[in-house]
């Protein structure tokens, strides 16, 4: 089949156009062939069905973590868990105030495509790519929030700041028992934002008592670091 990259690439930024002005619920084939000028029949042959347009269009909402991510991993003056903990701060505020893309994403029929997406998107906007060493990219391209923590935790362990148990622990009662229980229940309303936001203040206090009660003592948890 002859794909027209920049005709896909095209396709991906008009989806995602779609996403930010009218949300989800404007996510129609026949909507974004019209916004593009072609019929549905050229949208599917680039894209294997809907599902897989719109999940490469949502890739654009993981840009803002993703350049904080390689903001913060670049700071010297942090340790492995102040950098975790501003990380998720950042990570729940962005998934709370962006929550249709971050759970079709992460909890959506497609989550275990995620990392197949991620990638296809950067292969079609290489101008997009951002520079990451092995461990920026092991967690960037996974699509299991349980393992990113993860990883990230056993940087931390290799610091002294837990032991590797604890941080499989910690990952999974922060992913499982903290973010995702408090992201699943409350409820998306078109226009309405202030309980997700304080819901996502109140994800990231639940984390970060997790982080007190299991981390070794001596670790800094201090307010003064810029969790913006």
């Amino acid at each position: 089949m002859n794909i027209n990259t920049n005709r896909k690439r095209e396709y991906i930024q008009i989806t995602s156009h779609i996403l930010e002005t009218e949300g989800p619920e404007g996510i129609k084939i026949r909507r974004i062939a019209e916004a593009a000028g072609c019929t549905s029949a050229v949208l599917y042959k680039h894209f294997q069905n809907l599902d897989h347009l719109v999940m490469l269009a949502s890739v654009k909402f993981l840009e803002p973590y993703i350049t904080k991510f390689r903001e913060v991993t670049r700071r010297k003056d942090i340790s492995s868990v102040q950098m975790d903990l501003i990380l998720w701060r950042f990570f729940i505020r962005e998934a709370f105030s962006k929550k249709p893309y971050y759970e079709m994403m992460f909890f959506g029929s497609r989550q275990e495509q995620l990392e197949d997406y991620v990638y296809e998107y950067y292969q079609l906007f290489p101008e997009e790519v951002k520079a990451f060493d092995g461990f920026g990219a092991s967690i960037i391209f996974s699509n299991n929030l349980r393992e990113r923590e993860y990883i990230r935790l056993r940087r931390a362990a290799n610091a002294g700041a837990l032991t590797m148990d604890d941080a499989d622990l910690l990952s999974r009662l922060c992913h499982g028992q903290s973010f995702k229980g408090m992201f699943v229940e409350y409820p998306y309303e078109p226009g309405k934002s202030d309980h997700l936001e304080a819901a996502a203040e109140e994800c990231y206090q639940l984390i970060l008592e997790l982080f007190k009660k299991i981390c070794k003592a001596g670790n800094d948890f201090g307010c003064r670091i810029d969790t913006g």
